[in-house]
């Protein structure tokens, strides 16, 4: 058997180029070119670039210099020092004549707004304004940090520890007086650091979610209802629904690929099941007639994100905090577009049910996702068990590598597969299909007296979780209408 080398990042697919620095392999995907050399992120390029630069100074160092070039150099170096001291002088002056100046300075009002934010770390500052802008962030005198305006016009302070009480936070415009906002006390902010294996599901919480306090000038990010929902309390992790009874849902992610998807859709077909399959917006796009297919026969389709990007720092420090860069109004509109994209398909709304990229999520996002009507919904685990099935690996040297047959007997041997979830993708790059023994997995489950099923009948079994599905389609048929 041939061994193949996999994207560190994606170890389904096949790596063609290793990191000129950490020697990671890519996939066509990752990696990036600067130079005639691969890298995997502008870090490895930085790298590359100082040793490059290092080799070149060390080679020319080793060569004998010309006495008329030395000259040359110094005589340069020394004009350029000389030019920017008289620049600086010029710009001392002109500040010493502003100020010296009877008149006074008519400041140009800059119109922004800004919201506070609670996330698992403390506190964060979502502002908007003109694109550009640089805004001063102060509490009690004392200098935060200055945030820049992306081409949006918006910005994230990223998490600050507010936790030393109320106060007034400032933010100030480098042109303007700026405008306050009340920090909420310590108690409001979750402490709690989320992990990506819950092992019981918790119990749906009575107390809400501090609702961040609006700052004095109307927030302007967006006059579409769609992207300016009402705030809402974010569910608990769904992962394992065990007041359902004897159900078990199985489900399928589909991102960028359908090989061998119309092979499993026939499977499905034979035996009469029907199943939940979360599909990214690019994939409605690319496969309209595969989500057509899917959904005459029978199953139900939820939101995978438009694009499937990475939303937290789990793959960096295992622990589920937002990435710089995930907000709110971009977030949800990965989840909009993915909407648009399948109404536009089928001529319908999608179920009011959606997967985080990777499983990648936390409070914060399940609480957006609900803003817009979407019940995030994850795979189960218990006791070390996960009913992930791991299909996506392809390579039958990695240590997750699993063959059809041993998926299906690790499946059964879950500890509690009473309104379990399964993991499973609609596309495999494998010459045996992971889901060629799921026949047998399935008579299993009938001697168990188990019912495969879909999510939301799971969820309509659930007194628990039936409540928070109303929620997830009320709010979901505001923002989207009946279609």
């Amino acid at each position: 058997m041939r061994v193949t080398s996999r994207c560190v990042n994606h170890p389904s697919k096949e790596a063609g180029q290793r990191c000129r620095s950490c020697r990671k392999w890519l996939c066509d995907v990752c990696f990036q070119r600067y130079r005639g050399h691969v890298y995997c992120d502008r870090k490895c390029q930085t790298i590359g670039a100082m040793r490059d630069g290092i080799n070149q100074t060390i080679s020319n160092a080793r060569q004998p210099l010309h006495p008329a070039w030395v000259i040359a150099v110094v005589a340069g170096a020394s004009a350029l020092l000389l030019s920017a001291v008289g620049i600086k002088v010029a710009e001392l002056v002109e500040v010493s004549r502003s100020i010296e100046s009877s008149q006074p300075i008519i400041e140009k009002p800059v119109d922004i707004s800004a919201d506070i934010v609670v996330s698992e770390m403390g506190l964060r500052i979502e502002s908007t304004g003109p694109p550009g802008a640089r805004l001063l962030l102060l509490r009690d005198g004392k200098p935060l940090g200055v945030v820049i305006l992306d081409d949006e016009g918006h910005a994230s302070s990223g998490d600050l520890d507010l936790s030393s009480g109320e106060g007034v936070l400032r933010i100030v415009p480098l042109t303007s007086s700026g405008l306050e906002l009340a920090v909420p006390t310590p108690t409001e902010t979750p402490t709690a650091t989320e992990t990506s294996t819950p092992t019981a599901t918790p119990k749906p919480s009575s107390t809400a979610t501090p609702r961040p306090t609006q700052a004095s000038r109307p927030d302007t990010r967006s006059a579409d209802p769609k992207m300016a929902p009402t705030p809402m309390v974010a569910p608990p992790v769904l992962q394992l629904v065990q007041d359902a009874g004897p159900r078990i849902a199985i489900t399928f992610d589909g991102n960028a690929s359908t090989n061998r998807t119309a092979e499993l859709l026939d499977l499905l077909q034979q035996h009469n099941l029907e199943v939940t399959i979360f599909v990214t917006g690019q994939f409605i796009e690319r496969y309209p007639s595969i989500i057509r297919r899917a959904v005459l026969s029978g199953h139900e389709i939820g939101n995978h994100t438009y694009s499937h990007p990475h939303l937290t720092t789990y793959a960096k420090n295992r622990r589920h905090q937002l990435l710089p860069g995930v907000t709110k109004k971009r977030f949800q509109k990965e989840l909009q577009r993915t909407e648009d994209a399948y109404v536009k398909a089928t001529g319908h709304s999608m179920q009011p049910l959606w997967r985080a990229p990777f499983g990648e999520e936390n409070r914060a996002l399940r609480g957006w996702a609900l803003e817009m009507g979407y019940l995030h919904v994850r795979w189960s685990s218990l006791e070390g068990a996960s009913l992930d099935s791991h299909d996506w690996v392809a390579d039958e040297h990695s240590s997750l590598y699993k063959s059809s047959r041993r998926i299906m007997e690790r499946l059964i041997q879950f500890p509690k597969l009473e309104g379990g979830i399964i993991l499973m993708h609609m596309a495999t790059e494998r010459e045996e299909p992971p889901w060629q023994e799921l026949p047998v997995f399935l008579d299993a489950l009938e001697q168990r007296g188990l019912e495969a099923t879909t999510v939301t009948r799971l969820l309509e079994a659930s007194p628990t979780w039936r409540k928070w599905l109303r929620r997830a389609e009320e709010r979901h048929h505001q923002v989207n209408g009946e279609k």
